[in-house]
């Protein structure tokens, strides 16, 4: 009877075992799944958000924050020019300027969208030191626009409509948005009829 009771002591001490070794193994899985879940939000190149972090992060933006769209001016130049190892040193350099902000996010290729508190505006340029050692100073054209709290879409729009009116005055501009002069009326497109149609094609 002595041996039975430790025969099933031991099995209960191999079982508590086992236990633990899933517990810790369970612990370990949740780690590298909470940070392929972090890293599928990050933009890998520079560690910045990307857009699915940027619509996660935008749940936390506050009314006193503003909205800005930067786009680098004359990138596609210095990738022709000095090649694509060149282009992704400025990137990360312009990316290492923007990490303080409460969200700082590269969109893809040479554009960037920050949020918070900027009474100074954003960034607009950067000394940037090329593989190379040829050294290069970035500037970014701005739009900036007044958060909408639970409306990321529209606030982008705006940030990108005035920025497109900076892009028209000239590089390295900024432009706050101002709804009479960058929301411009959608014209319906004009009805085709079948007669004209049939016509075009003669």
């Amino acid at each position: 009877m002595n041996a039975a009771r430790l025969v099933r002591r031991s099995e209960v001490a191999t079982l508590r075992a086992q236990l633990a070794t899933l517990r810790q193994q369970n612990r370990e899985l949740v780690g590298l799944l909470q940070e392929a879940e972090r890293q599928s939000r990050r933009d890998p190149l520079t560690g910045l958000l990307n857009r699915a972090g940027l619509a996660d992060a935008f749940g936390f933006a506050q009314t006193s924050y503003v909205l800005a769209m930067l786009d680098l001016d004359g990138f596609k130049e210095i990738n022709d020019e000095f090649g694509h190892a060149a282009g992704d040193a400025v990137l990360k350099a312009v990316a290492d300027s923007l990490h303080d902000f409460p969200m700082a996010t590269r969109m893809g290729g040479d554009e960037f969208v920050l949020a918070g508190r900027m009474p100074g505006g954003p960034p607009q340029y950067w000394p940037v030191q090329l593989p190379g050692g040829e050294l290069i100073c970035v500037h970014a054209t701005v739009g900036l626009a007044p958060v909408v709290i639970g409306d990321l879409a529209l606030t982008l729009r705006q940030a990108d409509a005035a920025m497109y009116r900076a892009k028209k005055f000239a590089p390295g501009a900024l432009a706050t948005y101002d709804p009479d002069l960058d929301d411009k009326p959608v014209r319906p497109r004009p009805r085709v009829r079948l007669r004209d149609q049939r016509e075009a094609r003669r």
